[in-house]
């Protein structure tokens, strides 16, 4: 796939192919960028299992997170917008918006956690945390309450204990209310989901014991963080 970047200060350095998804998209990156950043991909282009033929096919993997991940190989930065644009005014269009592109953010954590990236996904966090502690009222709710199909989608594609996990549990603790999770639906939601319901009821104890939350003014993004735990 063809990427605007730059890449004329990488010289003549070697490249290899990786192709995502069942489609087979193609993506070029230099080999030191992407094996430095990654055990997974130093093990595979450079270990005992090395693909000699300098091509991989990660056919289980979302193009768009690929895309995503590539980026920032080569510039650091995460090119994912939560902010609104101005020029956007009806609410479902803001909100079906913000989701698609907090679905995005997750995706490419899950991408880094797969192939053992923790600087990205330490990046991933600060931006999450940051949205959810200075997003605009109109924004607040779709960053700071996943649905629950992403919260299974994030469970079920993250290590156990990922630092995504905590973020999001610690959203569901702090940003709903109690009384929410006695109804019905709630209710339901957490007995088919048991492991989110533990994660849940550890954060709530916390909570009641008067534990000050992780998105209070003054704290930071450092619960969330990889490097730090």
């Amino acid at each position: 796939m063809a990427l605007q970047l730059n890449l004329d200060r990488f010289g003549n350095n070697p490249t290899v192919v990786v192709k995502v998804g069942p489609k087979k998209i193609r993506f070029d990156v230099h080999k030191r960028q992407l094996c430095d950043l990654s055990p997974f991909f130093q093990a595979a282009f450079n270990g005992d299992f090395q693909e000699n033929s300098g091509t991989m096919h990660l056919v289980e993997d979302d193009v768009q997170a690929f895309e995503h991940f590539v980026r920032w190989v080569y510039e650091r930065r995460i090119d994912i917008s939560l902010d609104i644009p101005s020029e956007m005014s009806s609410k479902d269009d803001k909100d079906d918006l913000l989701m698609a592109r907090m679905r995005q953010m997750f995706d490419l954590y899950i991408l880094a956690d797969k192939y053992d990236v923790p600087i990205l996904k330490d990046a991933i966090m600060v931006t999450l945390f940051d949205a959810v502690k200075e997003g605009t009222d109109e924004a607040l709710h779709c960053l700071r309450i996943p649905t629950f199909g992403d919260i299974q989608h994030i469970y079920a594609n993250t290590a156990q204990r990922s630092t995504l996990q905590k973020f999001v549990t610690a959203c569901m603790t702090w940003f709903v209310d109690v009384k929410w999770y006695t109804k019905e639906f709630g209710s339901d939601w957490l007995r088919e989901n048991p492991e989110i319901a533990a994660d849940l009821a550890i954060g709530f104890a916390r909570r009641l014991r008067g534990r000050r939350s992780p998105f209070s003014p003054g704290r930071d993004a450092s619960a969330f963080l990889e490097t730090v735990n």
